[in-house]
């Protein structure tokens, strides 16, 4: 039994004690389709169980997909997988459980203490292919590998996230066609329209080794458009890789899929043994892997905890410390509810509008100029669904109030921990789940600088509808007469402070259609005062069962104007 206790993000009040025997003990994560959790089985061991929103549950379709994600969890066998443990998708909130994996992601360990080497790397190669044997051999592909969903645990690397896995001899349940997958990480055949495939995986593994190798990704970044162009081009940035995974990395991240090694074939060459040897699941090949990741693999250093000293309120906010949550320390990553298209705003000009109840322009908020402080209030689309506040109280961000042109950054050469105020994790869901109408916009927010405050106002949120009449990607979505839904400018969603710095929030728009761009601009007295505040919208789709798209790599897609059939 367990006996020490990691530190998890603390449950809120409405989280259960309790989901099928598990005594819960924190969460790891939420989205869309629900919220993870840290828990406790009855004989103390530590798991993750991932349990649906009430209001989802009610959706037949919803719970076919989710009870199709328990089945392929619980087919996928291997060391370098999280342990299936237990699901109920009868149960009045669907719910599955796995092994809790701990450590950082790929990518986190990438960022924070550079690219891998020597043995670990050669274990890490090992420990993925392994990881795609054992998902190949249950009949699943897994469609969207990458840096993000992989896991280093003290014991190897564990492959996450089958939330869009593809069983091989099923037709997926989907709600809209389309590409899934992380722009950079998708094979070519599938930017042409091919099905998904275990050679578009070995594709990813290839990928995932030369970022392992080098800390850059394969194809660079950029928009989607741009990495789906380099990834056709089939010249990928190897540089750095180490001859002895030189030829199976560029192999695998070939054009031609049928040109590509097998896993089997991949594993053979890293294991040094023959192909005969790693074909079933349950051969030697097993005790092979784990004595390469016995005497290869280091346990890497646990994510940094990032710590800035007090400051004065009108000095630049320093990131505060946070507890690491989500895919870095799940054995599930949640996936979001809604898919996200996105533009923010930023440019020199030194005029901007508000947006007004009608979704119209109303006068000026604030001439900078004339400002006591000159404070500025910007928000950024860092992921998908994925909001930062960022609050300048110099005025150096050289912004327009309003909104102003497309773009998911901020401006060149801004420094994001000088200037992060909170965090908001925005999904969608149906208002009224038995109609099937209505928006409610649901989510939570944090708090990351050291001092004061940061309100969030059900005002902060319009819902704008789309159609040919409207541009689809506008300046300003809120100046040209599109029809707008919105909810009590000055109701009080929720306050986070250094006290108290994670709230979950909640706003219904009763007759919003389920597609349209939701903007977000907080108030101008949201960190106190008054500021200039330069917003970002969103396309949302409630129909879309996972994101087609990571928007850290910043895709700009029309939005429907309704479900596509």
């Amino acid at each position: 039994m367990t006996t020490d206790v990691p530190s998890f993000p603390p449950l809120k009040p409405r989280d259960p004690v309790e989901i099928g025997g598990y005594r819960t003990v924190g969460r790891l994560g939420a989205g869309g389709m629900g919220a993870v959790y840290a828990a406790r089985s009855p004989a103390g061991e530590l798991v993750a169980v991932k349990l649906v929103h009430g209001d989802l549950a009610t959706d037949p379709e919803f719970r076919a997909r989710f009870r199709r994600e328990a089945d392929l969890v619980g087919r996928v066998v291997g060391p370098c997988v999280p342990r299936f443990l237990a699901q109920d998708t009868a149960a009045d909130q669907p719910w599955l459980a796995t092994e809790y994996v701990s450590g950082p992601t790929l990518r986190q360990h990438v960022r924070e203490h550079g690219p891998l080497t020597g043995a670990s790397l050669h274990a890490f190669a090992t420990g993925v292919a392994e990881a795609l044997r054992a998902i190949h051999a249950a009949g699943i592909v897994h469609r969207d590998l990458k840096p993000g969903n992989v896991i280093l645990a003290p014991d190897g690397p564990k492959v996450l996230d089958f939330g869009i896995a593809r069983a091989i001899d099923e037709t997926a349940i989907t709600r809209t066609g389309g590409l899934f997958g992380t722009p950079g990480w998708v094979a070519p055949e599938l930017l042409k329209g091919a099905p998904p495939s275990v050679a578009a995986d070995v594709f990813a593994w290839g990928g995932l080794v030369a970022y392992a190798a080098t800390g850059r990704s394969p194809f660079g970044t950029g928009s989607a458009e741009t990495m789906a162009v380099r990834v056709l081009d089939g010249k990928p940035d190897l540089a750095g890789v180490p001859d002895s995974l030189m030829p199976l990395v560029r192999a695998a991240t070939g054009q031609d899929p049928r040109q590509r090694p097998t896993v089997e074939q991949t594993l053979a060459e890293l294991l040094g043994t023959d192909r005969a040897t790693v074909v079933d699941p349950g051969s030697d090949a097993t005790e092979l892997v784990t004595r390469v990741l016995r005497q290869g693999w280091e346990a890497p250093p646990p994510p940094t905890v990032f710590t800035g000293d007090p400051v004065p309120r009108r000095r630049p906010r320093r990131r505060r410390p946070r507890l690491l949550s989500g895919a870095a320390v799940s054995a599930l990553v949640l996936v979001a509810s809604a898919a996200w298209v996105a533009g923010d705003r930023f440019s020199q000009e030194p005029v901007g509008t508000d947006v007004g109840a009608d979704g119209g322009a109303t006068e000026e908020v604030g001439d900078g100029a004339g400002d006591e402080t000159g404070e500025q209030v910007a928000v950024e689309i860092a992921s998908n669904g994925l909001f930062m506040v960022h609050s300048d109280p110099d005025g150096t961000l050289d912004l327009t109030p309003g909104f102003d042109g497309a773009g998911s950054a901020l401006p060149e050469g801004v420094d994001r921990a000088e200037f992060v105020v909170a965090s908001v994790d925005v999904n969608t869901v149906y208002a009224d789940v038995q109609r099937q109408s209505g928006v409610k916009v649901i989510g939570e927010l944090e708090y990351l600088a050291d001092e004061g405050e940061f309100t969030l106002r059900a005002g902060d949120f319009v819902l704008l509808e789309v159609g040919d009449e409207w541009d689809p990607l506008p300046d300003d979505p809120t100046v040209d007469g599109r029809p707008a839904h919105t909810a009590p400018g000055d109701e009080v969603v929720a306050t986070v402070s250094t006290d108290t710095p994670n709230a979950e929030f909640e706003v219904d728009f009763a007759d919003a259609p389920q597609s349209g761009l939701l903007t977000y601009r907080p108030a101008a007295n949201a960190v106190g005062g008054t500021a200039e505040v330069a917003g970002v919208y969103t396309c949302y789709m409630n129909w879309h069962p996972y994101p087609p798209v990571d928007m850290t790599d910043e895709e700009y897609v029309p939005c429907p104007t309704e479900r596509p059939e």
